[in-house]
């Protein structure tokens, strides 16, 4: 565990170990999804496309431990927050993904990242994923509530302040 940490450390990224039973899944939040996101069915890692959160629950049950993965980005005044995210969340995602690699190869051979956001590997998604090595899904898209998971670490999230964007991703651990 500890070099997985020393990785996440290397990439600028703070990992906080957490329990799965202080990961809070509510069905409220897909909500966010639905009626909050862009790509919502347009991406093939975005709700309908993507397990229930039902199924995620089950899933849960079956890890130990997962890694809460956050990486604080500054913007400037003039930046678009939107254009910001896009861009942030796409390299950040390249680091997290280094991350899930680490932790497979020190035998966590069931590590699974919930990325950032919609997947933006690709422009547009075809019927058929050319990227499915890197096909994750978000936190929310599973109905993962961020604000009250990251309070059970004693972690809050300051998201009236816009010059700064977190990104934060789950690293399932077994």
């Amino acid at each position: 565990m500890h070099s997985i940490l020393d990785i996440s450390k290397k990439y600028n990224i703070d990992a906080h170990v957490i329990k799965v039973d202080d990961i809070v899944v509510e069905n409220r939040v897909y909500l966010k999804c639905a009626y909050g996101c862009k790509d919502f069915g347009k991406r093939l890692n975005c709700p309908p496309n993507i397990i229930s959160i039902d199924e995620f629950r089950k899933i849960l049950k079956e890890y130990e431990k997962a890694l809460i993965l956050i990486e604080k980005c500054n913007i400037s005044e003039n930046s678009d927050i939107n254009d910001s995210w896009d861009i942030l969340r796409k390299e950040s995602f390249k680091k997290m993904i280094q991350i899930e690699k680490a932790a497979f190869n020190q035998g966590y051979h069931f590590a699974h990242l919930l990325r950032a956001g919609s997947c933006n590997e690709c422009e547009k998604c075809e019927d058929i994923c050319k990227k499915p090595h890197l096909r994750r899904f978000s936190p929310e898209s599973v109905g993962i509530n961020l604000t009250k998971t990251l309070k059970n670490i004693s972690i809050e999230i300051d998201y009236k302040d816009t010059n700064k964007i977190n990104i934060i991703g789950i690293l399932l651990l077994y």
